[in-house]
């Protein structure tokens, strides 16, 4: 009997050992391996050098413009790659710093951490085989001109390739709180609803991420070998595109999709849509490129065309695609399913029940109308600033079912036209929108600038800023059961952000706790009238208020 403590010891680290190595060669075969390198490299050679006011590498330079981070990449896809890495290495440690922090801000335990890395590498386990080389070429180009500052999570490359499938992994998760509280917003118009009859488009790129996605955004001009250069708006080491035009005038932008979790690995959306603007010269060949392209998750894809004179939504799913045909000459794209077929499906009619996409849909398709034919560019930055509701109603600022609730991690406008692309300064779409040439990106454009929105000035977002923070603190307080400072905080929040829903709900949330019934009554009833903007919010303020009403 005394030799089973000992035999249990060392059957125990025979377990330990024997599932520490199945899991390091499971993690090694999940690993997706870096391409060849390509023939010539000469590239590594080259070192950055300062003239004309922008900083060179190869064929490549940086530069700033008007506030903005721009940078041209042209060459052979690994050339571009470690351009961009070599250029951009101090926006990307920090990107990549702060994205770790807001990941462990959802999931703080380091075991869970391991457990989410192990999954989204197994998930991903054949995302290479759905990368082509040119791509895959371009991101190991990338991680060889930036030096890894993480080599805890892994092999560099792996971890790059993965965060180009960032935002599909994000849409698997639908009720994930960077996505379910956000919502991207776009449309197109032409012909007879605009200017001169201008092809033009607009779209707020909703993500509620970290602050450095909106903040160090980088405009993109890409001049690929025996690809159709494109102007694109993303963020450093970002291969892929979300919103962008070539010099065909063929534009592209991305809005997630309700969404199941898929079965397995596709292309990434960012990628695919790459694909569109480096090949397509018009819808056909765009929507082509589509059919052909298997995809994570759901995507709705908003494509001008200046040869074609129009836009289409494209609505796509991992097992099937329909185009969403204009009845007239505009067309609006939120985040819902519209076309046969997929309107009718139960996870889109859950999220439009119960999220924003509808009154976002709404509001715009109204502002579109009432421009009575005058859609101008600047026009078109009003209409992706309006904080109201549909019907014209103003809720306070932070609304999520308006086009500005002050998250947009980026926002542009598009003149398919003339060729030309803005791009919004942080914060969110209020800074100044800043002009672009396609055709002539060393063409600096300050008389096309789009000035910066009037809440800076008036100081009206950092008010709304600082109310958004004061909820928070109100929100601990009622964890600590400090009642009354909870009621002071959210009497501040309505000074700063008045007729916000959710300063009336914390306020009678503390009202409850310190035994004001009545009161804490009228709070919930004026928090209701205030438009909640997620139908979990309003349930969860008639749960409150129920118990509160006197019984008939």
């Amino acid at each position: 009997m005394r030799k089973w403590p000992k035999r249990i010891l060392i059957g125990a680290m025979v377990l330990a050992l024997g599932g520490w190595v199945l899991s390091t060669a499971l993690m090694r075969g999940w690993t997706a391996k870096a391409p060849p390198l390509p023939a010539d490299t000469s590239i590594l050679q080259c070192q950055p050098e300062v003239r004309d006011g922008k900083t060179w590498l190869g064929q490549s330079w940086v530069t700033r413009r008007e506030g903005l981070l721009v940078i041209r990449l042209k060459g052979a896809p690994f050339d571009m790659g470690y351009a961009s890495g070599k250029l951009l290495q101090e926006q990307m440690h920090t990107l990549e710093n702060e994205f770790l922090e807001l990941i462990r801000g959802y999931v703080p335990q380091p075991w869970k951490i391991k457990v989410l890395h192990a999954y989204v590498n197994y998930r991903n386990r054949h995302l290479s085989d759905f990368v082509s080389l040119d791509y895959r070429s371009q991101i190991h180009g990338i991680i060889l001109g930036c030096s890894d500052i993480h080599p805890e999570l892994g092999d560099y490359y792996h971890r790059m390739l993965n965060y180009h499938a960032a935002h599909d992994i994000s849409y698997m998760m639908i009720d994930n709180p960077l996505i379910s509280r956000a919502g991207c917003t776009a449309f197109g118009a032409w012909g007879a609803a605009t200017e001169g009859g201008h092809l033009i488009t607009g779209r707020n790129f909703d993500w509620e991420a970290a602050d450095v996605f909106s903040r160090d955004r980088v405009v993109i001009l890409c001049e690929p070998e025996g690809g159709i250069p494109f102007i694109s708006l993303a963020w450093a080491s970002m291969a892929g595109v979300v919103s962008g035009m070539n010099r065909a005038g063929v534009s592209v932008t991305i809005n997630g999709a309700p969404s199941s979790l898929p079965g397995e690995t596709a292309t990434p959306v960012a990628m695919v849509a790459r694909d569109v603007l480096q090949k397509a010269h018009n819808l056909t060949e765009a929507l082509a490129i589509l059919r052909s392209s298997r995809v994570f998750v759901s995507t709705l894809w908003l494509l001008g065309s200046r040869a074609d004179g129009k836009f289409v939504v494209v609505e796509k799913t991992p097992e099937k695609m329909n185009v969403r045909e204009p009845e007239g000459d505009t067309l609006v794209s939120a985040n819902h399913f519209q076309t046969t077929g997929l309107e009718a499906d139960k996870r889109n009619q859950r999220y439009i029940e119960e999220a924003t996409s509808i009154p976002r849909y709404t509001r715009m398709t109204e502002l579109l109308a009432g421009a009575g034919g005058k859609i101008t560019p600047p026009r078109a930055v009003e209409i992706l600033r309006d904080r109201k509701l549909p019907g014209g109603r103003f809720a306070g600022n932070g609304q999520r079912a308006s086009l500005n609730p002050f998250i947009a991690t980026h926002s542009t406008v598009m003149d398919l036209t003339d060729g030309i692309f803005w791009a919004a300064s942080p914060p969110h779409q209020l800074g100044k929108f800043v002009a672009f040439d396609v055709n002539d990106f060393d063409r600096e454009l300050p008389d096309l600038t789009i000035g910066a929105d009037e809440t800076l000035a008036s100081g009206e977002f950092e008010k709304a800023r600082g109310a958004r923070k004061i909820l928070a603190d109100g929100e601990r307080a009622l964890k600590r059961q400090d009642a009354q400072a909870a009621l002071n905080l959210a009497e501040q929040a309505e000074v700063l952000n008045p007729g916000y829903y959710q300063n009336a709900a914390l306020r009678g949330r503390a009202l409850v706790a310190l035994g004001h019934n009545d009161e804490a009554a009228k709070a919930f009833a004026a928090a209701l009238d205030e438009h909640p903007a997620f139908l979990a919010e309003k349930r969860q303020l008639e749960a409150w208020l129920k118990p509160l009403r006197p019984m008939k």
